[in-house]
């Protein structure tokens, strides 16, 4: 267990100082704050030594976000020399975008602690300088055992001198497992506006040993850092994933055979002595034997990967999505998670490309991770202190640029949710996503990954009437629905019927309008005033919008979530009506319908038929009263005989005495406020889902779709008003034939079902 330690753990002292990782923890100045390592272009450079370029968002560390104008990061240059170097310096230009901070150039160790420097803007005798002589501005570091101070003068020339560097052994500090580690680093402050990109690059320089003064160049080159806006992960979305691999399945056996895309990194299985440095598995429980228990002691524990790591779940489907899934039996189905033991050099952990994506669109590009190491770290003796050691720290691509990086990721036990917001271009339909380790290796950085998610952010439309419109013909009908999302680009809309609630067309009042900032959310309405006719009665009426016209013609690109309005058109003179009714109300007790109405002008009348429809559609007689039976009374009741489930339409035929004559009531409607939500949908089916709910308040419902194995499929959050409604998924239709699970959450109530999608 010694050797783990030895091997796994890193440990520093130089100029007869001692460091242990617990003194890095209090300080709070870790490599581990390491954002983003860049691309290296190698040269014609000794593959024994290691190098990689990275920046940190000094600012942003805390919980992690994009890079703003006016935001601070440190550049780090890494080199591990593994073989006897001469002559060993560094040069690096300061890029366009961003300003050099005074007196920031140093060396430090991979942890972040200060070994050399900092070197301040002015003097001569520094072995590091910041230079500006020949109107660029540069930094020089010479490094190693009897390296000079750099020339400054007004020549390029003399800046960039050949010589000047000393020599660097492996036995040197600061030691990295047997090896020489140390970074050279400065600030910078953004100065570049929202959409620049900026680059940055950097040289090593040295002679290798068994090639005498032959001068090795190691050079550093990155696609590029995007400056965005920060702003939060979006509440209303929908989708679960647009990636291949976003949860990593599940399957009853503890190391999925099957490997993924993870470029930086080996794929080996879990077991005492793996993943080490550089490697990576997929597992459903992190144990090195498959134990489930995490409450048993540390170093030794042979259940514990080199003694120390935590045991744990993987958290797709979590009912405590901060605590994760429970590790899985042996022989028992449970998800995967990607497991990384992250080292030098850095690399991707996640790749893939994302098509079909819609234009002008925001997303939500996400995942889940913890920190798995709580007591990685060695002090120089060998000894743990018994604290977490190098934090994990991630950074998310977009087509390998730079947008986001997640800060340092704290040893809590529990699983956080990073991620940031990404807006396609006009005509941008798909893009590379990457998810990238950027933390050393060393004691700690051991990490897990989960559920990683491409969502889209979905505003809510209120419709204004929630449900039905009742009218008579001939009549004025007044609709709105107001559009609130948390963005500003859902601008275009068009007003769409229906005859059957599942075929829509788009009416003549289509557009675009402006949102305006309010409490929080960009908000507009549209309305649609119009004359009904018989004809209309039992149309129904909704809201379509979109960020583009163009994109009000996809339905993947489009929103359809408004509650759709019913429309109720009575043929009759309602003047005419008015004279045969002072009222018709009605209201539930103890579960059943109960009617009211009285009369007026009733001579002529023979009998009331009573009517009630569960779509406010089709009805169905359910009772009769004579006008005889209650003549001379001021009023009329009526008690249904079946209990109310969920909602019901009831309306009046007032039959004449010869019954040659016929008329209508206005028709209303009553639902069970004690109803709990329920959920029915045809099974099998076909192509797009059609859930009928009853939802018993106004609130958001989860809709989800799973593989028998618990994989999710898809994912919709939708907002929905109380009583009836229909909501239509056409994401299953690019679903193969077979078996799903559908769950749908609202309110804390979970209703499960077994589905079959046939051909």
């Amino acid at each position: 267990m010694e050797k783990f330690y030895a091997r796994y753990f890193s440990k520093y002292s130089f100029d007869g100082k001692v460091f242990a990782n617990k003194s890095v923890l209090q300080k709070g100045i870790f490599l581990g704050l390491v954002i983003m390592f860049f691309q290296s272009v190698p040269g014609t450079l000794n593959a024994q030594n290691i190098f990689s370029y990275s920046y940190q968002n000094v600012t942003r560390n805390n919980g992690g976000g994009t890079l703003e104008k006016g935001d601070t990061i440190e550049v780090r240059a890494l080199v591990k020399v593994e073989v006897k170097t001469s002559n060993f310096y560094y040069v690096d230009t300061i890029r366009p975008g961003t300003q050099y901070v005074n007196n920031s150039l140093r060396v430090i160790t991979n942890e972040g602690l200060t070994f050399r420097g900092p070197y301040p803007t002015t003097g001569t005798n520094n072995r590091g300088i910041y230079d500006i002589s020949n109107g660029i501005p540069r930094v020089r570091v010479n490094l190693g055992t009897g390296a000079s101070a750099p020339v400054i003068g007004t020549g390029a020339s003399q800046f960039g001198s050949t010589s000047g560097g000393g020599t660097v052994t492996p036995n040197d500090k600061p030691k990295f497992y047997g090896t020489t580690l140390f970074i050279v680093a400065y600030r910078l402050v953004i100065t570049a506006n929202f959409d620049d990109v900026i680059y940055l690059r950097g040289n090593y320089y040295y002679d290798s040993v068994k090639n005498g003064t032959h001068k090795k160049i190691h050079k550093f080159k990155y696609a590029g850092i995007k400056i965005i806006q920060n702003q939060d992960l979006c509440t209303n979305f929908s989708s679960a994933s647009f990636t291949a691999e976003s949860d990593y399945g599940s399957g009853n056996i503890q190391n999925r055979p099957l490997g993924a895309t993870v470029p930086g990194y080996n794929k080996v299985n879990l077991n005492a002595n793996d993943p080490g440095d550089g490697n990576y598995a997929i597992a459903n429980n992190t144990s090195a034997n498959g134990t489930t228990n995490n409450s048993g002691p540390f170093n030794p524990n042979p259940a514990r990967v080199f003694g120390v790591w935590d045991i744990v779940g993987d958290h797709t489907g979590a009912v405590d999505p901060i605590l994760g899934n429970a590790p899985t039996l042996k022989g028992s189905e449970g998800g995967y998670m990607l497991v990384v033991n992250a080292a030098f050099p850095t690399g991707e952990a996640y790749r893939d490309k994302i098509k079909n994506v819609c234009p002008n669109t925001y997303y939500e590009f996400s995942a889940w991770v913890r920190n798995i190491c709580g007591k990685c770290s060695l002090d120089s003796n060998g000894l743990s202190p018994q604290t977490p050691g190098v934090q994990p720290n991630l950074a998310f691509t977009i087509n390998d640029i730079d947008y986001y990086t997640t800060g340092n990721i704290p040893y809590t036990q529990e699983w956080v949710k990073r991620g940031f917001i990404y807006k396609t271009g006009p005509t941008e339909t798909e893009f590379n996503i990457t998810i990238k380790n950027n933390a050393p290796g060393g004691g700690g950085n051991d990490w897990v990954l989960d559920d990683i998610k491409l969502s889209t952010c979905y505003p809510n439309l209120i419709m204004n009437p929630s449900d039905t419109a009742k009218l008579c013909a001939n009549f004025l009908v007044h609709l709105s629905d107001t559009v609130k999302s948390y963005f500003n680009n859902y601008t275009s809309f068009c007003w769409q019927k229906s005859s059957d609630g599942i075929n829509w067309v788009n009416t003549n009042n289509c557009g675009t309008s402006v949102p305006v900032f309010k409490n929080g959310l960009w908000e507009y309405v549209v309305d649609t005033v119009f004359t009904v006719v018989a004809a209309d009665s039992g149309k129904h009426y909704r809201v379509k919008v979109a960020t583009t016209s163009a994109n009000l013609a996809e339905d993947k690109c489009a929103v359809e979530n408004s509650q759709k309005v019913f429309l109720q058109v009575f043929s009759m003179d309602c003047k005419a009506l008015e004279e045969k009714f002072l009222n018709f109300s009605g209201k539930v007790i103890n579960g059943y319908a109960e009617l009211k109405w009285k009369p007026k002008n009733q001579n002529d009348l023979g009998e009331y038929e009573i009517e009630r429809s569960n779509d406010g559609i089709n009805f169905k007689k359910i009772g009769v009263i004579r006008n005889s039976e209650y003549l001379n009374k001021k009023g009329y009741e009526f008690v249904d005989p079946d209990r109310m489930n969920s909602v019901a339409f009831y309306r009046l035929k007032l039959v004449s005495i010869k019954g040659n004559s016929k008329t209508y009531s206005k028709t209303i409607y009553l639902f069970n406020a004690n109803d709990p939500f329920r959920v029915s949908t045809l099974n099998p089916f076909k192509g797009t889902l059609k859930l009928d709910l009853f939802l018993p308040a106004d609130g958001e419902v989860d809709i989800q779709i799973s593989s028998v194995l618990g994989k999710l499929m898809i994912k919709k959050v939708v907002s929905l008003s109380k009583g009836n409604a229909q909501y239509i998924l056409r994401e299953t239709g690019s679903l193969p034939q077979g078996w799903y699970i559908l769950r749908t959450i609202h309110n804390g109530k979970a209703i499960q079902s077994k589905l079959f999608k046939s051909n």
